[in-house]
Order: structure tokens, then C-alpha cells, then sequence
């Protein structure tokens, strides 16, 4: 979902830490244009930028794992402050393997872009791609969730009583002109429902179709035509070429 989510082309990571006050309270509606607490999962995609960085730049003689021991080590005693700066965190990279990493680390931190950094994924022999077939997580998440996850198709997730939770900006639904608080009644003159909304998006797959949603906004009905083609989309890594590094990085320390 970090990909998707719009507010990237005016949001910088940073600004999401430093409006956790705000952000923690807000509502889903809107969180693809607002951001939502994504220092959270965006932290893990740099530190596996630089995880698999330093594990090329050493030929794999050295990882993060080394970069913790020399940042986070030291010597035995009692608990202690030890605070630190960001130029700190860029001289013990350093240490480890020689890159810009003040360059990197504030590009990922402070920038802006409509692209989440997925870096770490390719340098580690895979890839991101979309398919037809929702994963085991997406597929759990719905159930317990009880929505339907169409971000990476129209671009809403819809909820089991048809309200729209969530509309990507830029997406065929925003641009069709649904936003998050209205409520999907129809599809293709059908009511509404996870088959039915499936049912018009697989039929898509192979050509374009117009897909017709009613909707209800207060007291007003209105249905929005979104020509649409490319089916239901979910996302999945996918093995590319080069060393699998993943592998190597999710295996335990010890066994």
C-alpha cells in the first residue's frame, strides 16, 4: 500500500513522525492523501535499502547486522543515555561500507516521490508485480476486516455494508469522481456485493470495460461510469534476477 498512496507527492516521511500527534487520531477516510503513520513500515523498507547496499558493497563479507553491532555495542554496565545524532548513524554506516549514505538516508527521510522506496526489494533479487490472485494476507485481511480491497484496481477499499472507507487520489474511482464516505449500492445494476464488484472487475481483464457504480452520497444517488481495464490487481513479490538476498536476510542468526 505504500505505493499507493498518494499524499508521497507532497508528504515527506519525516513529516509523518512528526505529526504522530495528529495522525494517530484521524480516521481512515482521506489516508492515501493525508499519510497515516507510515514511518512504521517505510523504516523497514530503508533499512533494507541499506542492509542490502552494504551486503553488495562488501561482497557480502558484512550486513546491518554489523552496522548494529558497532552503532548499538558497547562496552558492559549499568543502563545508560547515549544519545546520538543523524551524523552519528552516517559515520558508523561508513564504517562498515563506504557509500553516500547521508545522501541516501535523506533522500529516503526528507524527499518527496510518487514511487515508495522498493530499492531494498530489487537490489535483493526480487521484484514487485501485480496479478489477478490476492495473497494469503490480503485475503485474511479482508475477511477479518470484512471489506473488499480494491485500491491497486479502481482505488477504493469498500466495506461489507458498501461504504467507501478510502479512494485513492488519481485513481479511476477519484478521477470518476467517488470519494471515501459514500456508499456503493450498485454495480452494473446489480446490488452490490464482494461477487458482484469481482465479477465486473475479471471481466475486464482482457479488454475495456465501462463499469457503472451507484452511489449514495447523503441523501443523493448518482452513478459514476468508470472505463476500466486490467482486471482485479493485488500485489506480489516476484524472484528477479541476481543473488536472493531476501533469503539470507530473513534467515534466523542462530539456528
Amino acid at each position: 500500500m505504500l505505493d499507493h498512496r498518494a499524499g508521497r507527492t507532497w508528504r515527506a516521511l519525516e513529516d509523518t513522525a512528526r505529526s504522530v500527534q495528529s495522525l494517530r487520531l484521524m480516521g481512515p477516510r482521506w489516508q492515501s492523501w493525508r499519510r497515516g503513520l507510515d514511518y512504521y513500515p517505510e523504516g523497514e523498507l530503508i533499512w533494507l535499502d541499506v542492509d542490502t547496499l552494504i551486503r553488495r558493497q562488501t561482497h557480502g563479507q558484512k550486513s546491518l547486522d554489523d552496522f548494529c553491532r558497532l552503532f548499538y555495542g558497547g562496552p558492559s554496565g549499568a543502563p545508560k543515555v547515549v544519545p546520538h545524532t543523524f551524523n552519528d548513524v552516517v559515520k558508523a554506516l561508513s564504517q562498515v561500507a563506504p557509500y553516500d549514505w547521508e545522501k541516501l538516508l535523506k533522500q529516503r527521510v526528507n524527499a518527496i516521490g510518487a514511487r515508495a522506496p522498493l530499492n531494498g526489494i530489487e537490489q535483493g533479487g526480487w521484484r514487485l508485480v501485480y496479478n489477478q490472485n490476492p495473497s494469503a494476507l490480503v485475503d485474511a485481511e479482508e475477511k477479518q476486516g470484512k471489506y473488499l480491497n480494491a485500491f491497486y484496481s479502481l482505488g477504493f477499499l469498500v466495506r461489507e455494508n458498501g461504504e467507501l472507507e478510502d479512494v485513492i487520489p488519481g485513481s479511476p474511482a477519484y478521477d470518476a469522481g467517488i470519494g471515501p464516505g459514500m456508499k456503493l449500492v450498485a454495480v452494473n445494476g446489480r446490488r452490490w456485493s464482494k461477487h458482484v464488484l469481482r465479477d465486473a472487475l475479471r471481466a475486464s481483464l482482457e479488454k475495456e470495460q465501462h463499469i457503472d457504480l451507484l452511489v449514495e452520497n447523503s441523501e443523493f444517488f448518482k452513478t459514476y461510469s468508470i472505463a476500466y481495464s486490467g482486471g482485479e490487481k493485488y500485489p506480489h513479490l516476484e524472484r528477479a534476477e541476481g543473488p536472493d538476498l531476501l533469503i539470507n536476510i530473513l534467515n534466523p542468526l542462530v539456528k
